[in-house]
């Protein structure tokens, strides 16, 4: 079954998408419905889905920066975007995130199980040419992701990066790591730089913010979030665990 998350800010439009559409026929299950796009990053950092439905005007975290997220951090699934009227800013926004369609409110009901098969259609695409590429011996370009994640996982990773230093379109690589590990591309990065955060916290006295630098983070704050979520203590908590168990 394919794996769709969904945000809206109004609750009937909520209410349709758990109520009155028939995902199961579509082969869909609806793992989440929420209010707002910060909730729905959430969701998707925690459980990458195959298809996000979004609204594109939504308070503080709008679709379109949903769609900027998927679009550099797990480009696999792919996103579909609700609207209350056609504007045609907001669609050119959305064709530079490679977004899969664009559907209007007033329509959803006869719209959106469309764009939902057209975004199967493009998973089911991308599956096929996976398992292409593996009959012909994908291993080599996978050794070249690992070798390109060793080399720059400290630096600042974009997809469009990778893939144009390894030749490759950016969608294929991103499905062929998850295929080949299980696991979304960037949460490999992620969790390679809170292991050497680790390290730094545990042996050096240097500060937190000098450390999430080194490890590849821009802002602190927001490794410190990440760091607690993955290891379940501060920096600064961390530490002090770290040293108590050393003196022991």
């Amino acid at each position: 079954m394919w794996r769709v998350m969904a945000a809206d800010d109004e609750g009937y439009i909520r209410e349709a998408l758990q109520k009155l559409i028939n995902w199961e026929k579509m082969g869909c299950v609806l793992e989440a419905v929420v209010c707002s796009g910060k909730e729905l990053l959430d969701q998707i950092e925690a459980s990458h889905p195959d298809i996000v439905i979004t609204d594109i005007r939504m308070p503080e975290t709008d679709g379109l920066e949903v769609c900027r997220y998927v679009y550099e951090k797990c480009p696999e699934t792919q996103t579909i975007l609700l609207t209350a009227y056609s504007d045609f800013e907001y669609a050119k926004a959305a064709i530079r995130c490679d977004v899969c369609d664009y559907v209007l409110k007033v329509a959803i009901m006869e719209d959106l199980p469309v764009a939902v098969e057209k975004a199967i259609g493009r998973l089911e695409r991308s599956g096929r040419e996976i398992e292409s590429a593996e009959k012909e011996g994908a291993g080599s370009l996978y050794a070249q992701i690992e070798e390109y994640i060793e080399k720059n996982y400290r630096a600042r990773i974009s997809l469009d990066d990778m893939a144009e230093a390894l030749h490759a379109n950016r969608s294929y690589l991103s499905r062929l790591y998850k295929n080949k590990t299980g696991s979304n591309l960037f949460d490999t990065i992620l969790l390679r730089r809170i292991e050497d955060a680790k390290e730094y916290l545990a042996k050096t006295e240097k500060r937190t913010y000098e450390i999430s630098e080194i490890v590849g983070f821009e802002d602190a704050g927001y490794f410190s979030r990440i760091f607690k979520k993955k290891t379940g203590y501060s920096p600064k908590d961390y530490r002090k665990k770290t040293q108590n168990e050393g003196m022991e």
